[in-house]
């Protein structure tokens, strides 16, 4: 069981699904408890600030193993698209399909940025310090993707 859990798909698919679902519940209660709460909208940099939250959390939480790139595409589209379905992101099934393929699409450029600036700063002096550069390095990923903020679905 040890085994199964550290495998790099296993441990993207839990950090991915928990952040997921928690910021989906979230915006359920926030919905249900203020109304007139304004939530961000689910364009690009939310979707990128979701996925380095949780390539942070597996770094921080399983380290940073070896990548199967299509195996990340593939969870990040699941994950997306019926995550955002089920918190009522999205209306239809189309836009969920939409959602999903362009939040794994984020996914994925996020997750191999971050591990490139991660794989160079490990050869260095800094590489002792590799939790807190993968929280650096996500926060300015984050900053870099704010360009794209006026790019919705």
């Amino acid at each position: 069981m040890k085994k199964a859990i550290l495998s790099p798909l296993c441990s993207l698919t839990l950090c991915l699904s928990a952040v997921l679902l928690a910021a989906g519940l979230a915006a359920q209660i926030a919905r249900a408890f203020v109304p007139n709460v304004i939530l961000p909208p689910l364009d690009i940099p939310t979707l990128a600030a979701l996925s380095l939250i949780a390539l942070v959390l597996e770094v921080l939480l399983f380290g940073v193993p070896h990548r199967f790139w299509a195996a990340s595409l593939i969870v990040g589209v699941i994950d997306f698209g019926l995550l955002s379905l089920c918190a009522g992101a999205v209306p239809t099934v189309l836009e969920a399909l939409r959602a999903g393929i362009l939040g794994g699409v984020v996914c994925l450029v996020c997750e191999v940025l971050l591990h490139s600036i991660l794989d160079r700063l490990s050869s260095g002096a800094v590489g002792k310090h590799r939790r807190s550069m993968a929280v650096v390095s996500a926060l300015l990923l984050w900053l870099a993707v704010q360009s794209l903020m006026s790019v919705g679905l």
